[in-house]
């Protein structure tokens, strides 16, 4: 006859082992995201390039390339004839600039909650969204003067 090898009983301690062991590179992870890379600050970019794309495709009266103070540049598009740039507000709420030569102004409709000001100057119209946001700031540094 041979003997049965007792079965090994796992305490509640080798549990708590094993778990602290496994979170410990989970922790380290999110240490290393938050402090070397900037955690979730928002991305932001530079709209020069993009401005002149656009001016080079003759779109006049652009926006500055720099943010009102305290606010970031976070996307910035020239396609089909038509400007976005996205920005953060110092309080981190979304605003959208679009502008184009056709009538955007029809076409970028405010939702639920949104303001909209619309601004035309020759054949150029512009079109500021946010949601619950202070547009005045950057309506303020543009050359075309934006209402609602």
């Amino acid at each position: 006859m041979t003997a049965v090898p007792p079965t090994k009983i796992r305490r509640p301690r080798d549990m708590a082992i094993s778990l602290i062991v496994l979170l410990i590179p989970v922790i380290l992870a999110a240490l290393a995201i938050k402090y070397l890379y900037g955690g979730t600050d928002p991305v932001t970019v530079d709209p020069t390039e993009t401005i002149g794309s656009a001016q080079r495709a003759g779109l006049t009266q652009l926006p500055p390339p720099t943010a009102p103070e305290g606010w970031k540049v976070v996307r910035a598009n020239f396609k089909d004839g038509t400007l976005r740039i996205g920005y953060l507000t110092q309080d981190e709420k979304g605003v959208q600039l679009i502008q184009s030569r056709s009538d955007i102004a029809t076409t970028e409709q405010a939702r639920d909650g949104e303001t909209r000001l619309i601004g035309r100057s020759g054949d150029m119209t512009v079109v500021l969204l946010g949601r619950n946001a202070d547009l005045a700031p950057l309506a303020e540094t543009l050359p075309i003067k934006v209402q609602p």
